[in-house]
């Protein structure tokens, strides 16, 4: 499965909060968007088909975006 660049990028963060914070790498879906150099709404898109691949996660409000441990896995492989 080949990932967008916006994909890469959302992972890529959410696995650094892994890493400083520990799993899952949890973050308001405000604060990604506002971390990334990228459109808004090109950010939220990426969320969404992450969530639709089951890389990613969202709490019950879906006002948060987490890492599954295969989104995780994916970021590693990105980040090599």
């Amino acid at each position: 499965m080949a990932l967008a660049t916006e994909e890469i990028q959302v992972l890529e963060l959410l696995a650094k909060e892994w890493d400083y914070s520990g799993p899952p790498g949890i973050m308001d879906i405000s604060d990604i968007v506002a971390s990334l150099s990228q459109a808004p709404s090109d950010t939220l898109e990426a969320i969404k088909s992450l969530f639709e691949q089951g890389l990613v996660d969202m709490n019950s409000l879906k006002t948060a975006s987490f890492l599954t441990p295969e989104g995780y896995e994916a970021a590693e492989e990105s980040r090599k």
